[in-house]
């Protein structure tokens, strides 16, 4: 009888990679991501498939690389407000993988949230694993006390800085000026987007998701920093709204002041309007030299 239980299935939090690529200023693209994950997955046994979990509505180019990949699709859209929901769909899809296929012995996941220690406990409890594969600087503390990871950044061959002694280029006042007009520029032009379609623009989720993923902050501490920066400084305003789940606590939102001439600018709101010239419907002829 075949021995299936040295079978391997993936699990891609899409979004947390994504993330946590950007830590280094680097990318990734679906087939290669899938490729490291395939050959971790190896090391513990044949490996079965798996499924990328995201919101592919937004990203369908990447959702069809997965596909031409190998990976399933599983469409975890966001909410309302923008929030990414693959965890909870992640959670759920894992567990059912451990507790009723016979051939999943070993899943290799593909984020580091602390979120997923219960799936950890739960694999454990039922004689299975979960093996870490994500960026390092991205996964939790937690995680990394309860299961095994593979450094994603060295799957991937990133060069990354060495230590010891390195020339390092500072920059000067007038480079760190201009790449922090570029970062707002981004900045606003974001969130022009983000309000044309949405009632209003979430202070949490500005800060620990958007942002993040314009790639115009290393972190959420920092993303928190620059908001209050522009605060300060009369490009954006925060403000209280109604918020139907519990209405005693109003939700903070963020919205960009369009007076501002730095946020006009950045619209392109301040360019001169171009006139049609008028074409005289009397002939040449007619016309008369004024000089």
């Amino acid at each position: 009888m075949e021995d299936l239980s040295n079978g391997v299935l993936i699990a891609i939090d899409w979004e947390n990679i994504r993330r946590g690529a950007q830590l280094y200023q680097k990318s990734v693209t679906p087939q290669a991501l899938y490729e490291a994950m395939t050959n971790v997955g190896q090391v513990f046994g044949d490996v079965l498939g798996g499924k990328a979990f995201g919101d592919w509505s937004l990203r369908p180019d990447d959702g069809t690389a997965f596909t031409q990949a190998g990976m399933t699709l599983y469409h975890a859209p966001r909410t309302m407000a923008g929030k990414d929901r693959s965890d909870p769909s992640i959670l759920l899809e894992v567990y059912d993988w451990l507790r009723d296929r016979e051939d999943c012995n070993v899943v290799i996941l593909g984020s580091g949230d602390s979120d997923y220690q219960v799936l950890v406990d739960r694999a454990r409890g039922m004689g299975r694993r979960v093996i870490l594969c994500a960026f390092s600087q991205s996964v939790a503390r937690d995680m990394l006390a309860v299961a095994p990871l593979f450094p994603l950044e060295a799957e991937l061959g990133f060069q990354l800085a060495e230590h010891g002694d390195v020339d390092v280029h500072l920059p000067t006042p007038e480079e760190q000026a201009d790449a922090a007009q570029d970062v707002l520029q981004i900045f606003v032009r974001e969130m022009n987007k983000l309000e044309s379609r949405m009632n209003f623009v979430g202070y949490s989720m500005l800060c620990n998701q958007w942002m993040l993923d314009w790639g115009i902050a290393w972190n959420e501490f920092e993303c928190r920093r620059l908001v209050e920066d522009w605060l300060y400084e009369g490009i954006i305003e925060r403000h209280d709204v109604p918020n139907p789940n519990n209405p005693q606590y109003p939700t903070s939102a963020v919205r960009l002041i369009r007076t501002n001439e730095v946020v006009r600018e950045a619209l392109g709101l301040n360019r001169p309007a171009i006139s049609n010239p008028v074409l005289s419907s009397v002939g040449d002829e007619n016309y008369q030299n004024p000089e």
